[in-house]
């Protein structure tokens, strides 16, 4: 019998292949959605199945009139090799808000790539960008419900430290 978690990671790439703006063919949308009115794409993109010898990366950047990438304006990390050690995740309850994240530090930036939920009802997700040393923060939202497959991740990337809970994991 097939197993609920290997039936997703055999079928993620699938079902996913026609939302990718910016992963490549072939890879696993973790996170996608279309950000400013469509004008940008927000995603993370992982190895295909998502294992511990596999990949992940963060890509922001500008969709074209048939939402199709135009151009990337960040990608995170330059290398895949050993890229998930680059990323935090976690998934956490704070003041009554469920939040699902995946974090990576770029210079003096943190970006975190989130969904905030209270109930059923999402109350926000997008990117949100941190500066370190001042800790002023900006958040691009989500235009569309993004699609988030956080629990591909378990197990795979270190416990976040920085959430406004403490030190959380994906669990």
């Amino acid at each position: 019998m097939i197993r609920a978690r290997t039936l997703v990671s055999l079928l993620l790439p699938v079902a996913l292949a026609q939302t990718a703006h910016a992963c490549e063919s072939g890879a696993a949308v973790i996170f996608g959605c279309e950000a400013a009115k469509g004008r940008k794409f927000i995603e993370l993109c992982a190895s295909s199945p998502v294992t511990e010898d596999g990949y992940l990366e963060y890509r922001f950047g500008t969709l074209d009139a048939d939402g199709e990438e135009q151009s990337a304006e960040l990608e995170f990390p330059e290398q895949r090799e050993g890229s998930l050690a680059r990323f935090y995740g976690a998934t956490y309850k704070h003041k009554g808000v469920y939040t699902q994240s995946v974090r990576f530090d770029s210079g003096a930036y943190s970006y975190a790539v989130f969904t905030r939920a209270r109930g059923e009802e999402t109350i926000d997700a997008g990117v949100e960008v941190r500066n370190r040393d001042t800790g002023k923060t900006s958040t691009v939202s989500c235009s569309e419900r993004p699609r988030f497959y956080i629990f591909e991740l378990k197990g795979l990337l270190a416990c976040d430290r920085e959430t406004p809970a403490g030190e959380k994991c994906i669990e």
